[in-house]
């Protein structure tokens, strides 16, 4: 690869030829300090498996039967030189054996394995905005604090056709208080698939004996056994 070949070129003193602020020429060196990209990039540009793959992490080498570990028992850290030998053995294989050799370990050769310098086991970060706040933060929020991502939609989309001038940053950050209201459909709806993430199925009478778990802030516990105990029917929406 092009690319490669003059970075390979740059890594070494690369003289620049003499200019008159500098008589004498100048020497300078040029390396790939880090690679900034989402996960999906980050596979296809290191050369580590994806997420189907047994050891799907680059960073660490747990399997996929113990994703739900958390323990420093469960995994390892990849370290440079077992991973440079695993490429060694990669190089060296046949078709049949790399694919053996990726699927059990979670690795095959990439094209910046050729620079002197380069450590994919440290060199490679994760996009922040893409992967984290777009990714992670955004199903978060939309599946577990339960805000619908159609009403933040609706208000941006409104919002901007009202405004004639520019708009900037901080008016993209303006808050609506009648963004936060549902309506009782779409909060029954909520609460449906709240049900199916967790696989529990919902409760059909308003008799049973057991409490539902909803969040207690705003909410009055009850004096007395005479207190209305809320019902327990499926399409029953509490009022705070």
């Amino acid at each position: 690869m092009p690319l490669i070949k003059e970075l390979k070129e740059l890594w070494q003193d690369y003289h620049f030829s003499p200019t008159s602020t500098g008589p004498s020429g100048s020497f300078i060196c040029v390396a790939i300090l880090t690679a900034i990209v989402d996960v999906v990039a980050m596979h296809k540009l290191t050369g580590f498996i994806c997420h189907s793959g047994n050891h799907f992490c680059n960073f660490c080498t747990i399997h996929k039967a113990q994703i739900e570990e958390i323990g420093p028992q469960f995994h390892y850290t990849r370290s440079y030189q077992h991973h440079k030998s695993t490429i060694a053995k990669w190089l060296c294989a046949t078709p049949q054996q790399r694919q053996a050799i990726f699927s059990e370990y979670g690795v095959q050769y990439s094209i910046l394995e050729d620079l002197p310098y380069w450590d994919a086991t440290r060199m490679v970060n994760l996009d922040i905005m893409h992967n984290l706040i777009l990714g992670i933060l955004k199903d978060h929020a939309t599946f577990k604090l339960c805000i619908p991502e159609s009403k933040s939609k609706i208000y941006f989309r409104s919002h901007r056709k009202s405004n004639d001038t520019n708009s900037s940053d901080s008016d993209s950050m303006t808050f609506n208080s009648s963004v936060d209201k549902i309506t009782l459909r779409e909060a029954r709806s909520l609460r449906r698939d709240a049900a199916k993430i967790i696989n529990e199925p919902l409760p059909t009478t308003s008799t049973q004996k057991n409490y539902l778990l909803m969040p207690t802030h705003h909410m009055e516990h009850p004096s007395s056994g005479s207190a209305e105990i809320p019902s327990f029917d499926a399409d029953y929406i509490p009022t705070f």
